[in-house]
């Protein structure tokens, strides 16, 4: 263990030592309103390069989320619900008011395809260890975190590829805040 001489803090200026501390007390707060111990922690970084970007801290009573997006061709929106399970992502449903290219024509095996006067509601049992997606400011893409009624806005980082990744247990949770 290497020890830091005792004069070692008086060498950081205050400015800095000021934002470490303001972003430690943030990152207390943001875990507290999280909930306390979150159920797993939801990972989005950039992709191919995996630069961290943001962590979203999942409560244990219900580790949702939903991605929500504007399809690119028939510009209509499209939601996709998901559950952490351990490491691993699994979509549980898909609602569009539209159907268009890349979106499901019928229901997995044990699942179910439903249409009523909001569209269209696909069920499913989908398992990923990761999801990559392409992210473009004129679709919307947005996710939004059981407990949390604050979106996180995918395109703030650019119109990129993201991946999503999932960790049991607790985070160091920004909240779509992005890390510094």
């Amino acid at each position: 263990m290497t020890r830091r001489p005792a004069d070692a803090r008086a060498r950081v200026p205050g400015r800095a030592r000021r934002r470490r501390i303001e972003a430690t007390a943030v990152a207390c707060v943001l875990a507290a309103s999280a909930g306390g111990a979150g159920a797993a922690c939801l990972a989005i970084d950039s992709h191919p390069e995996a630069m961290p970007l943001s962590r979203i801290a999942l409560p244990a009573s219900d580790p949702t989320f939903t991605l929500r997006y504007v399809h690119s061709v028939t510009r209509t929106p499209v939601d996709e619900d998901y559950r952490v399970d351990g490491s691993t992502i699994v979509q549980t449903a898909i609602r569009f008011a539209q159907h268009g290219p890349g979106l499901p024509t019928e229901a997995d095996a044990g699942a179910s395809w439903r249409v009523d006067a909001n569209g269209i509601t696909v069920t499913m049992n989908r398992r990923h260890e990761t999801i990559a997606m392409r992210v473009h400011a004129d679709q919307a893409p947005r996710l939004t975190a059981a407990g949390d009624a604050r979106p996180v806005e995918l395109a703030r980082w650019g119109n990129r590829a993201l991946v999503l990744s999932a960790a049991p247990g607790d985070c160091p949770a920004t909240n779509g805040a992005a890390i510094r």
